[in-house]
């Protein structure tokens, strides 16, 4: 799987893509911020289905966020992943940033997941300024969904 950031992109957009990237690959989803101001949640389409879509709620920068499925044949929210900071269990003590769980919901793509994971570091990265505007910035996920 492979994930682009769309440059220029007031919403932070970013595409992702099964395999490489070619002229004849179609993205399968889209992640975007709702609004271009503040922090705000993050949305995910899937291309292929356009009556599904998820929402991204909480705060990734703290580790603590959840992956909604927000059909829009249902006005339900169902939690598909949780994104959630680690604690040491002897000590009780909460470990640093980078190291966090990633709970998923059974039958929940974690290829999926771990490009949504990989998205959010980048859009929630603040050291990570780039001001050439002129190039993409491919990142590649190498995950095995059959596992």
């Amino acid at each position: 799987m492979i994930v682009i950031k769309q440059k220029p992109s007031l919403h932070q957009r970013w595409e992702g893509l099964l395999g490489e990237k070619t002229k004849n690959e179609s993205p399968i989803f889209c992640v975007h911020r709702s609004s271009i101001i503040g922090r705000s949640n993050v949305v995910v389409d899937v291309y292929g289905d356009p009556s599904q879509e998820y929402h991204i709620d909480g705060s990734y920068p703290h580790r603590c966020c959840t992956i909604y499925n927000t059909s829009l044949e249902s006005s339900s929210k169902e939690p598909m992943a949780e994104i959630k900071r680690k604690v040491d269990p002897s000590t009780h003590v909460m470990l640093g940033k980078d190291v966090f769980l990633l709970c998923l919901r059974p039958g929940f793509d974690s290829a999926f997941a771990m490009a949504l994971v990989l998205i959010l570091d980048q859009m929630f990265d603040d050291a990570d300024i780039d001001d050439d505007d002129t190039k993409e910035d491919p990142t590649h996920v190498a995950l095995d969904s059959s596992s």
